[in-house]
Parts: C-alpha cells; structure tokens; sequence
C-alpha cells in the first residue's frame, strides 16, 4: 500500500458516531499508533510523549464549533548551547 504524508477526512456524523471516532482517536494516541486509511495508501503517526494539544471554540450565533489540534515532533528540536552575539553601538544602551 502506498505510504501519504498527509491525510483528510470530511464527513456528517450524529453524535454517538462522533463519540465512538473520538475515543478510537484517543485509543489509537494512548497506544502511540495512528494509522489513517484511505483507497490510495495509508498514513501511520506515532504521537510521543508530550504533544502540544489546542484547544478553541466558538459560538457564531448559527454556527458552533470546537477545534482540537495536536502536534508533536518526531525528533527533539535542536537547540544552541551558546547565547546569540548582538553588537551595539559604543555609548548607546
């Protein structure tokens, strides 16, 4: 099967059917493997430890909505062992 880099899914669903989605969701985090499918190919993403989860949420008047976005990195970012070098002008603070 051929292997995505990304993945997206649009769909109506009624409440329980929504619920049910969520707690694989949740299931599939907990265990550390998602694996997204469509006819094309699949995605799998292993979620690390710590995840850096948003959360927002609006009422629009006829229109409500809550968004849920979590991210990790796969690799930890690098960073640099020496503080950066900034000039200033003789005389000036």
């Amino acid at each position: 099967m051929k292997s995505n880099t990304k993945f997206s899914h649009d769909s109506l669903l009624d409440r329980q059917s929504t619920q049910e989605l969520l707690i694989t969701l949740a299931n599939a985090i907990n265990k550390g493997e998602l694996t997204f499918q469509e006819s094309e190919g699949e995605l799998v993403l292993s979620p690390q430890q710590l995840l850096q989860v948003s959360l927002r949420a609006s009422d629009e008047g006829d229109k409500q909505e809550v968004e849920v976005k979590i991210k990790w990195r796969t690799k930890e970012k690098e960073f640099a062992d020496t503080p950066p070098k900034i000039k200033t002008k003789a005389g000036k603070r």
